[in-house]
């Protein structure tokens, strides 16, 4: 279970954004759902990945982080000499909610 115990112990700080970005940009990127949020290219990519905070949701037993994420895609074609697919890269945008429980930081990441 991925845990988030940094962002946890921030969030009534005020470098709870920064915090928070460092902290998911720690985590395996595979973790993430980038390849599922994809709306451009086939293959997402994880590098100059960037995290935005939109919205921060206090509840009783979570804390509820909605992000924009901003990363880059291309259309993989087969990689043959004669392939005319040109390897450009995409801009792509998804948002992520963040359920981070309030107890013992267990966090669970969605596509939204």
């Amino acid at each position: 279970m991925i845990q988030l115990n940094n962002s946890l112990q921030a969030v009534n700080s005020k470098d709870f954004q920064q915090i928070f970005s460092q902290e998911v940009l720690q985590l395996a990127l595979d973790l993430l759902p980038l390849q599922q949020g994809l709306q451009f290219g086939s293959h997402a990519l994880t590098d100059n990945i960037q995290i935005m905070v939109n919205t921060v949701r206090q509840q009783q037993d979570e804390l509820i982080v909605t992000t924009g994420i901003f990363y880059s895609s291309i259309i993989a074609g087969c990689n043959c000499a004669d392939d005319p697919t040109p390897v450009d890269l995409n801009n792509e945008y998804c948002e992520v909610e963040f359920s981070i429980n309030r107890h013992n930081a267990d966090t669970r990441i969605s596509l939204i």
